[in-house]
């Protein structure tokens, strides 16, 4: 056996486990830059924005309800908007009175006033001010003599989260991506440098003994 073999083996072995290395980078990047979300068909009843706004709908019979408001704040009163809507055909409907009502967790029971607007099935929410807490909406809808209602659980009031949301993700990922490129460069650099280590000439080319 001469030293070229062995160097030669040696290459094969430190290539192949510096591909497998780049394979496990890579897929690390791929699995960190999704944030590991599950991906549901199922919609909840209460979406958040990431731009602080709460949305709560429910299909009630032939009728659609709709509730967005900001994010609720402890002891601060806000204003949000209720909004009627034809399931079938997802029309403006007036033909209806409603009922917003939120419960606290011991109990307590604050009814929201509703004002009507110039846009059919579209109407002002005036939220109270309440203390901090996790609360259920329940918004109910009297169409035609009979009443059905939505319940919407785990209505948060609490204190606003000052970093914003859209600038953080956004320097996280360009981290991301910048570390992924070093070690993309790094990976490359090493197969450069062990290829030409087996192009080039052998120590030795005499064979010895083994």
């Amino acid at each position: 056996m001469n030293i070229r073999n062995i160097a030669g083996k040696n290459q094969r072995a430190l290539t192949a486990g510096l591909l497998i290395l780049l394979v496990n980078v890579t897929n690390g990047f791929v699995v960190f830059a999704h944030g590991g979300e599950d991906h549901d068909d199922t919609k909840p009843k209460s979406t958040a924005s990431a731009k602080g706004i709460v949305t709560h709908s429910s299909h009630l019979g032939e009728i659609e309800i709709m509730v967005k408001h900001p994010d609720l704040e402890p002891d601060k009163a806000t204003e949000g908007r209720l909004f009627l809507t034809s399931f079938a055909t997802n029309a403006p409907f007036s033909d209806a009175t409603s009922v917003v009502e939120i419960e606290s967790e011991n109990g307590t029971v604050y009814t929201l006033a509703l004002e009507s607007s110039e846009q059919a099935g579209s109407y002002a929410l005036k939220i109270p001010a309440m203390p901090l807490g996790v609360y259920k909406m329940r918004a109910s809808v009297t169409h035609g003599g009979e009443t059905d209602t939505a319940t919407f659980s785990g209505l948060q009031v609490k204190v606003p989260v000052m970093a914003v949301e859209g600038e953080t993700s956004w320097l996280t990922q360009t981290a991301v991506f910048l570390i992924f490129g070093m070690v993309i460069v790094l990976l490359g650099g090493l197969l450069y440098i062990v290829w030409r280590f087996a192009d080039g000439p052998g120590v030795n080319e005499d064979p010895i003994s083994v």
